[in-house]
């Protein structure tokens, strides 16, 4: 995501210094209370999660379902399936059943792309292609092949999700606990703020408004229904868009890799502003990141960490559940974002860039 031109300082120094201090490894998890609140259905609340598992895996075999199933995770986000052109048949709901029924149940939620149109889903059509419908804006800015950034304002895009018989009736029919919202960010993206400016709409604002219709499609279904918005974490900055989530999942907070898993994982993101884009920072980096870094301008590698976590400190303040999502493989890497990560009180879950791997939780 590109950095949005409304952000605001938000007490940098006292940033900085938890990360120095945290960086320096003096600090000792946090612990959190054992789980002892229960919806009527057996299925943990967010707020008790302590491990979660992020799995965009759409051929999901009984071994892995039976796999998580027997884990000790308290949430699970997973990709819709049966979305997907060649597995609209899968039996999710079979499979969601079996997991709230599990020995420690687990809260389902589905991960969904709201800010870009997908090539390999149901509701992609032959003849679609950039600016066909006029909607379809670009390609992805990180490389990610087969999708596409939408003007997520256009009533066509909204009703693939909004209509009768659309995601969000499907998903909750299918006995999920929430959703996922990926590209939250789309409002940042350069054909995206073309669009609405030839629109003359807010692409923040209608970003707002969009998550704030998903999530009313949902609740009018189920009241008890979650939302969490992955990345975007500055729209914490709007009260609006606060009162309407129930969580937000941040990636790449410390530790990225690269569109189509390439590199996996293990490039840190720059600790400060003061790093970022400098030659120091640069040289740093293996040269798998360095290709990352200098291949996408635009992309995390470009970002702080601090300017990360301000963020969720301020989301954290509002009532907010912060989940953090970091991509690494060497274990000294994976050990520092459990610790630091959870000593900020986030919930943290670290695998390859691909997401695509059953990782065992991590106490």
């Amino acid at each position: 995501m590109q950095k949005s031109t409304f952000r605001r300082s938000i007490i940098v120094s006292t940033v900085v210094a938890i990360l120095l201090i945290l960086a320096a490894c003096n600090v000792t998890p946090s612990q959190d209370p054992p789980l002892t609140d229960r919806h009527a259905d057996g299925v943990s609340s967010l707020e008790d999660v302590e491990t979660w598992l992020y799995l965009i895996d759409v051929n999901l075999d009984q071994g892995t379902v039976t796999q998580i199933s027997e884990s000790s995770y308290q949430m699970l986000v997973i990709d819709f399936i049966p979305s997907e052109e060649n597995n609209s048949d899968f039996p999710i709901a079979e499979i969601v059943e079996e997991w709230h029924r599990a020995a420690q149940p687990k809260l389902v939620i589905a991960y969904i792309d709201i800010g870009e149109a997908e090539d390999y889903r149901t509701y992609w059509q032959y003849d679609w292609r950039i600016g066909n419908p006029e909607w379809i804006l670009g390609a992805d800015p990180d490389g990610w092949q087969g999708n596409f950034p939408v003007a997520y304002w256009h009533d066509e895009w909204r009703a693939i999700w909004l209509g009768s018989g659309g995601m969000i009736e499907s998903i909750i029919e299918a006995g999920f606990d929430g959703i996922y919202l990926d590209w939250v960010e789309a409002y940042s993206d350069e054909n995206v703020v073309a669009a609405a400016d030839q629109d003359a709409v807010d692409p923040v604002e209608e970003m707002i408004w969009w998550v704030g219709d998903l999530a009313q499609a949902a609740r009018s279904q189920n009241p008890k229904f979650l939302v969490i918005s992955q990345n975007a974490a500055e729209l914490a900055e709007f009260d609006d868009y606060v009162e309407i989530i129930d969580a937000i999942a941040q990636e790449q907070v410390w530790f990225d890799g690269g569109a189509g898993n390439q590199p996996l994982g293990d490039c840190p993101l720059p600790r400060s502003e003061q790093d970022v884009d400098t030659i120091a920072y640069r040289d740093s980096l293996s040269g798998a990141c360095r290709r990352q870094f200098d291949e996408f301008p635009e992309s995390t590698l470009h970002m702080s960490s601090e300017w990360y976590v301000e963020y969720l400190i301020l989301a954290q303040g509002k009532g907010l559940e912060i989940f953090t999502v970091d991509y690494a493989l060497e274990p000294q890497n994976i050990d520092r974002v459990y610790e630091i990560s959870r000593s900020l009180g986030f919930i943290p879950f670290v695998s390859n860039r691909a997401l695509d791997q059953y990782i065992d939780p991590q106490r």
